[in-house]
């Protein structure tokens, strides 16, 4: 059997459940990994090693898990970087007018009109470059077709990319993106139900199914009816909501126990005692904040002190290109006012528990699998200190490494 030792690390963040300190950091300890797992945690001494293992000397190295990125729309056709970039000084009436097909539509059209190879290579792509940062873990919705061929499509190809990229990638139907405008809401909400949801079952293509919950896209009621059917189809419920407006969403999410909602940037008080009451993780995304120049960004502080379960993700996609979690963390931070800890927790264990995976991933912990990155660091805080900076040596993905700089 494979064994890998990581030898006298300086310190681990194991992010461990019951941590006070939220990261659970421990010095000067060791970590066996057989095959693809943790198997020890402890002196180097105590710890029983044969010629087989390999040993990587840790002592001046962080060691924490991988990145989970629980909430993000890598999937789609060409980039929107002429629309982002006139936005900058532009209104957008003045984009649109400069620019021509803009925001979600100029997405669909795009993807729509790419190979399947094209949209696979493109992904892929992404995927090494999240790898080298230290995401190990990420979901990925379709979205970006409002149609059955092009939303099936997207979720053969995420399935498709678990063979190209060691990261593990849980898939989600976002059908509810947006609607088909000349067959109408109802009629298309009944269409994704009758015509689409089960060849997703049957073809297993998702663990969870989405909706855009917002003023001009779907009600809070409209959710409630597209979620509950992805439960009866098996897939867990997500949803997106209060971003622009209290529409709502997160009670709807709070009622139908959602693994997940994210956004929240109108999320109200009630609603968060609802949401931790239920066990539901409330997922912030700093990057779009900042993309859009959001005119109320989301505060995680009445949701933490209140007990709320937060992850940080990047919600990459063609209008928030933003691969890197350290990013993510490092806006969460400076722009909301969360501590180092409280982003690294969210971007690890946070992001396990949204996506309902804690029990192998998120920590550093004997029995999961060991997906961990050493970092060349003085300091584990440089994740969120040292701006554009990749400080990641090793990524370890189940036991193998799988990159090295």
């Amino acid at each position: 059997m494979k064994k890998l030792l990581l030898k006298d690390c300086k310190e681990i963040l194991t992010i461990r459940d019951d941590a006070d300190d939220l990261i659970g950091i421990v010095s000067n300890k060791s970590i066996l990994i057989k095959e693809d797992r943790i198997k020890k945690i402890g002196d180097y001494s105590k710890i029983d090693i044969d010629f087989e293992t390999e040993v990587i000397d840790c002592k001046d190295k962080i060691i924490m898990p991988g990145y989970v990125d629980c909430h993000t729309h890598l999937i789609f056709g060409k980039s929107r970087v002429d629309e982002y970039s006139a936005s900058l000084t532009m209104s957008a009436e003045e984009v649109k007018k400069k620019v021509g097909l803009v925001g979600l539509a100029s997405s669909m059209y795009s993807t729509k009109n790419v190979t399947d190879e094209e949209l696979l290579q493109s992904s892929l792509t992404k995927l090494n470059r999240m790898l080298k940062t230290g995401t190990t873990t990420l979901e990925i919705k379709s979205g970006y077709g409002i149609d059955k061929e092009n939303e099936l499509r997207q979720l053969r190809i995420i399935k498709q990319m678990g063979k190209y990229t060691p990261q593990t990638i849980l898939s989600t139907y976002l059908g509810a993106h947006y609607f088909d405008v000349e067959m109408g809401k109802e009629k298309y909400i009944q269409y994704m139900i009758d015509e689409v949801m089960p060849i997703i079952r049957d073809e297993d293509l998702a663990e969870f199914c989405d909706v855009w919950c917002d003023d001009g896209y779907y009600t809070a009621e409209d959710s409630r009816k597209i979620l509950s059917a992805g439960l009866k189809f098996g897939m867990l419920p997500t949803i997106h909501t209060e971003c622009y407006s209290a529409i709502g969403g997160a009670r709807v999410g709070a009622e139908l126990k959602a693994a997940n909602v994210g956004h929240l940037n109108y999320l109200e008080d009630e609603d968060i005692d609802y949401l931790r009451d239920n066990g539901v993780v409330g997922v912030l995304i700093p990057g779009t904040d900042f993309s859009v120049r959001h005119h109320k960004p989301f505060n995680p502080r009445p949701m933490i002190d209140k007990g709320l379960t937060i992850a940080i993700a990047t919600n990459l996609n063609p209008g928030n290109w933003i691969e890197s979690m350290p990013l993510a963390m490092a806006m969460a931070c400076r722009n909301h006012g969360m501590t180092p800890e409280e982003a690294i927790r969210a971007a690890t264990l946070g992001g396990a528990k949204a996506l309902k995976i804690d029990r192998d991933y998120g920590s550093i912990e004997e029995g999961k699998f060991a997906d961990i990155q050493i970092l060349e660091s003085d300091n584990y805080k440089n994740c969120i200190y040292k701006i554009g900076v990749n400080e990641v040596n090793i990524i370890i993905k189940k036991g193998k490494i799988v990159f090295q700089a």
